[in-house]
């Protein structure tokens, strides 16, 4: 392993970088209530990543911008 030329991106394949994975669960729940025959009503909860699951971001594979490889904050 050496380092590559000044002027080349070196030799890493392309898509190469693995991320951590995505993990997302959401919950809804409705009610419907009648009312009248004609008049209907609902009560809705949604909850949105219902477990507190942290998804980072991917690698920055940006080759030729500014700064260095991290993952974003």
């Amino acid at each position: 392993m050496g380092s590559a030329r000044v002027d080349t991106f070196g030799n890493v394949g392309r898509n190469s970088m693995r991320g951590p994975r995505y993990f997302d669960s959401d919950l809804a729940l409705f009610k419907n209530f009648s009312i009248t025959e004609r008049a209907k009503a609902q009560f809705q909860f949604q909850f949105y990543n219902i477990f507190n699951h942290v998804n980072l971001a991917n690698p920055d594979g940006c080759v030729d911008c500014g700064g260095n490889a991290a993952a974003p904050e």
